[in-house]
């Protein structure tokens, strides 16, 4: 009976013991296949992280286009550095850096860059500094640095706030604002190519939508700055179109290089403001936008080689003849590209040009332009 009472308590011993071995297995071996599966996971970026990264990315686009964002801009955001190129199929920046001791260059390093074992520096090749498909040009200051690292390596502060002065006001407008700007969210958008109809054999003739370069209203950054404009001016709708019309004529420096180029440059409003300066049709997109900003109906206005803003003529006078009919109304020419211009009394040189109106756009009215005189709609590509 002892035996048979021994040899059952050791069996029963026996199955305790196999099922708490069994037990702590299944969590050890959960604990380690939870941990492999944590490990493999992607990583979630954070709402910061990515918020970070999309205004870094839209931030070192713009630096590597200065013709777009202006001496101003590059002082404020990165010193005396320099982003001179953006390669997308390359994801890297090649920046310079003026001549200086290495104590001011490590610390730019430090402010802009993540890791420095990932630049690469350029060498120096006869008279030249090459690095990749870049050159650094021979009248390049000696001692000027050249060097690229990739997108994910560069730090930019996202809550930053660029000033750009003018006369008595200054344009300020954040680089989160900017991003907004880059990937299209505040402007009307759409295809950029409108189509001429033809006929037979005749090439076709395209041309730039400007409209989709106009900001949406309530743009953070154009409303700061419409805000000031029309701070002292009396609320009066002639006055406030008036005020708005004489920033972009006279504060805004007419660009011959845009105007004479062999492609149309299309700079969004923040872009004009950031570099002060446009062609008629950078000047003409400013403009609208600003009107945007205080709902006022406008219409664009084609002419030959020419873009210009058209506003209701409520009550402005009709001196210079500078007028428009459509949708059955007057519309007063507010010319952007003449300095001073004063709507309804202002004479210009080239007159014939305005009033010579081919196509008629609102760019409210998504993709559609009008043929001035058969009012056929555009096509688009």
């Amino acid at each position: 009976m002892s035996e048979s009472l021994f040899e059952e308590k050791t069996s029963g011993g026996s199955s305790r013991v196999l099922i708490i071995v069994g037990f702590v297995a299944f969590i050890v071996f959960g604990a380690a296949g939870y941990f492999a599966y944590q490990a493999s996971k992607p990583y979630e970026k954070t709402q910061h992280e990515v918020y970070t990264e999309a205004v870094r990315d839209s931030t070192v686009a713009l630096l590597g286009q200065r013709k777009f964002s202006g001496e101003e801009f590059h002082n404020q955001i990165m010193g005396r550095g320099r982003v001179e190129w953006y390669s997308r199929r390359e994801n890297q920046a090649y920046f310079t850096y003026p001549p200086s001791d290495e104590q001011e260059f490590e610390l730019f390093l430090d402010k802009f860059i993540v890791d420095k074992a990932k630049i690469e520096v350029g060498k120096k090749v006869g008279d030249r500094i090459i690095l990749g498909d870049m050159k650094l040009s021979s009248s390049a200051e000696e001692g000027t640095r050249l060097f690229r690292t990739p997108m994910e390596n560069i730090k930019i502060e996202p809550d930053q706030q660029v000033t750009i002065p003018y006369n008595g006001l200054d344009y300020t407008v954040s680089l989160n604002e900017l991003r907004n700007f880059i990937n299209n969210s505040q402007l009307y958008g759409g295809r950029l190519y409108a189509q001429i109809p033809n006929g037979g054999d005749v090439t076709t003739i395209v041309f730039a939508n400007h409209g989709i370069m106009v900001a949406r209203p309530e743009e953070p950054s154009l409303k700061r700055l419409v805000d000031q404009l029309l701070k002292d001016v009396p609320p009066v709708r002639e006055a406030r179109i008036q005020r708005l019309l004489d920033f972009v004529s006279n504060e805004i420096a007419y660009s011959y290089t845009e105007a004479v180029g062999a492609r149309e440059t299309l700079k969004r409003p923040s872009e004009t403001l950031m570099t002060r300066n446009g062609d008629c049709s950078n000047k003409t997109i400013l403009l609208a936008s600003l009107l945007e900003q205080i709902n006022e109906e406008y219409i664009l206005l084609y002419c030959p080689r020419h873009i210009t803003v058209a506003v209701p003529q409520g009550n402005f006078v009709n001196e210079n003849k500078l007028d428009f009919t459509w949708s059955g109304k007057p519309w007063m020419i507010a010319e952007s590209t003449v300095a001073g211009f004063q709507i309804g009394t202002s004479l210009v040189q080239e007159a014939r040009i305005l009033n010579k109106v081919e196509y008629v756009q609102d760019p409210k009215i998504s993709e559609v332009i009008f043929d001035a005189n058969s009012f056929a709609s555009l096509k688009f590509f």
